[in-house]
């Protein structure tokens, strides 16, 4: 049965080398030094599934100081696991140990004009699945580092509104950077949402 472990520094510097490198791209890698620094803030949780001394999954989130919304940062299956169940095992892990009053925002790069037909379809098919999962798709686009993404949320007790999510979510990231690059680089809503439906 797979369980939930905070992972310690030497596997989250491992994690991060072996899988974080391979399974996101660049523009959508936070750098170790952040990682780290946010963990040792108390407002990162950096998680392994594992089963036994084996990792099959992880996932790393971004909690607010109250403590009532978190982002799911990443999440990904190790390659020998994937098209198992984990993705959906994993989320629902995380959704017992952070409760129904935490929010759990997710962002997932957003179908859009311009990309390829395989493209499209695996970004639709990362979208069903949070939503197969009970997240719900918000009616806002971000544009973090360039990249757009859709943004999705599971919020089983939890009493916000949209507004207060989207002020959550930009709070986050102008938490952590200076002004001139938030204002340069975080659009919390994207500003021409350009959705493809």
């Amino acid at each position: 049965m797979p369980e939930l472990r905070l992972l310690t520094d030497s596997q989250l510097r491992q994690v991060y080398r072996v899988h974080v490198k391979r399974d996101f791209p660049r523009s959508e890698r936070r750098p170790l030094t952040s990682i780290r620094s946010l963990r040792r803030a108390g407002r990162y949780d950096t998680w392994g599934i594992f089963e036994g001394d084996v990792l099959l999954a992880y996932a790393f989130l971004w909690r607010t100081a109250e403590g009532n919304c978190a982002l799911l940062d990443y999440l990904a299956v190790c390659p020998e696991g994937r098209g198992q169940g984990l993705g959906t095992q994993a989320l629902e892990l995380l959704k017992a140990r952070y409760g129904p009053a935490c929010a759990m925002l997710a962002e997932a790069e957003a179908p859009e004009l311009g990309i390829s037909p395989e493209e499209d379809r695996v970004r639709r098919r990362r979208l069903a699945f949070y939503q197969r999962a009970g997240f719900r798709l918000l009616n806002y686009q971000a544009d973090i580092f360039r990249v757009r993404y859709a943004v999705l949320v599971w919020s089983e007790a939890c009493a916000l509104d949209e507004e207060t999510f989207r002020e959550i979510h930009r709070g986050l990231y102008r938490s952590q950077m200076p002004p001139v690059l938030f204002r340069r680089m975080i659009h919390i809503p994207a500003v021409h949402c350009g959705k493809k439906e």
